[in-house]
């Protein structure tokens, strides 16, 4: 009995815990979830957190997979299975999609992020890992052609329909804009081409988040191997932002922060709409970040705010991905087993190319193989949250952000040109 009174979920004692949960799912059932933020964020943080103690506690979840891992497929498991009800399932959806949650959410992930990682750190691992992403998809498309042939749709339709989605960014920002273009050029219904391309993006997504778990193990085995989120190894010093004691200062000036950098790049992208607004949102601090213009102690702020929104929202952020944005029925119903060989060894080859790429220029391998590999195959901010939190490597998030929305133009790009010349 006093072992389980020392247990402890989402900071409170677990019969307490229980008690919310017990709330939370009777509202639920009894219809009284309605469309606003406080039960959307209730039913997100009491789930996701108990998903992710599922994850960190039950023996061989714990040991390859862990809580992560738990919320975003056991959230899609549950979504499945019409285990949620109706009107929950349809307030999470409009507080993560619409009310912009998610955008709540990385926008802090990004400014903290960005301005915990040393200047010079930051230009140095920059300008290497961008080519190393984009030759490690290259290996990945070009995989997928041949695996078009295997699967009998021929290899520019495996790299078109496989390939280029998987590492065009997301969902949002690359794969349904690349139906569009796809619609347009071959004349054919874009959900029509949304349904071929979908399940490459999602089963990517999922590949990339299982995998990232496994590397962790690895990396705990192999030591050698990892710098504990650390992507640089270089031989120089690198310089340890200084500790922050949080305050309600700091918290709401790094709140502020966050947003005024996420309007900025919602303002650049108005005036030039091909660069996504969380692109321009991280050249904006990586240029302030970089020129050394942010005063210190505000700079102090962006990252206790973000690692504040971290601890506080990461497993309902999780949790939300799996019960809204990774569907099931739309893998399944594509699903094959030559399918999914196809799609789990392209990521492995991105992963496996990343990291002896990474090891080459100076990074550390297994950092190198989620940043610069398997963070090209995720849905965009949210997938690298979920990859990140799988290989428990959230340090990489400004590095991850970098070549998922780069390297996911550059894709949509590379995509719209194909499809011209072998459309």
């Amino acid at each position: 009995m006093d072992r389980f009174k020392k247990v402890q979920v989402a900071g409170l004692p677990l019969g307490l815990y229980l008690l919310c949960l017990a709330l939370t799912v009777g509202c639920m059932y009894a219809g009284v979830i309605p469309q606003k933020m406080i039960p959307a964020l209730m039913v997100l943080m009491v789930l996701g957190e108990g998903l992710a103690f599922l994850g960190n506690t039950i023996p061989v979840v714990k040991t390859y997979f862990g809580g992560s891992v738990m919320c975003v497929l056991g959230g899609a498991v549950v979504t499945y299975l019409g285990l949620i009800p109706g009107q929950t399932l349809e307030t999470l959806d409009i507080f993560i999609n619409d009310s912009g949650f998610l955008v709540f959410y990385i926008a802090a992930l990004i400014t903290g992020s960005l301005f915990n990682v040393d200047r010079g750190l930051l230009l140095r691992a920059t300008v290497k890992i961008l080519p190393v992403a984009c030759c490690s998809m290259a290996v990945g498309v070009t995989l997928s052609g041949v695996f078009g042939l295997l699967l009998g749709q021929g290899f520019w339709e495996g790299i078109l329909y496989i390939g280029v989605p998987m590492t065009s960014g997301g969902m949002t920002a690359g794969t349904l804009p690349l139906s569009e273009i796809f619609s347009h050029e071959l004349g054919e219904e874009a959900s029509q081409v949304l349904t071929r391309m979908a399940p490459a993006t999602v089963l990517g997504n999922v590949t990339a988040i299982v995998l990232g778990g496994i590397l962790n193990n690895l990396g705990r085995t192999r030591p050698s191997i990892t710098g504990y989120g650390t992507l640089v190894n270089d031989g120089k010093e690198v310089k340890k932002p200084r500790p922050v004691e949080p305050t309600l200062m700091n918290l709401f000036a790094g709140m502020v922060l966050s947003f005024a950098f996420y309007q900025l790049g919602a303002l650049l992208h108005h005036f030039v709409d091909v660069v996504p607004t969380y692109a321009w949102m991280i050249l904006c601090v990586v240029i302030v970040k970089c020129l050394g213009i942010m005063p210190g102690e505000m700079e102090d702020a962006a990252r206790v705010w973000g690692q504040f929104a971290i601890k506080a929202w990461t497993y309902a952020c999780l949790a939300g991905i799996g019960f809204v944005l990774i569907d099931l029925k739309t893998i399944l119903a594509t699903l094959t087993p030559l399918y999914l060989l196809a799609v789990v060894t392209i990521v492995c080859a991105i992963t496996l190319t990343a990291a002896l790429l990474g090891k080459a220029v100076g990074f550390y391998p297994l950092e190198s193989a989620i940043a610069a590999g398997m963070c090209t195959t995720n849905m965009g901010g949210s997938g690298n949250v979920a990859v990140l939190s799988s290989a428990q490597r959230m340090e990489l998030l400004p590095f991850a952000q970098i070549v998922t929305r780069s390297c996911g133009a550059l894709m949509l790009t590379i995509g719209g040109i194909l499809v011209q010349i072998v459309g």
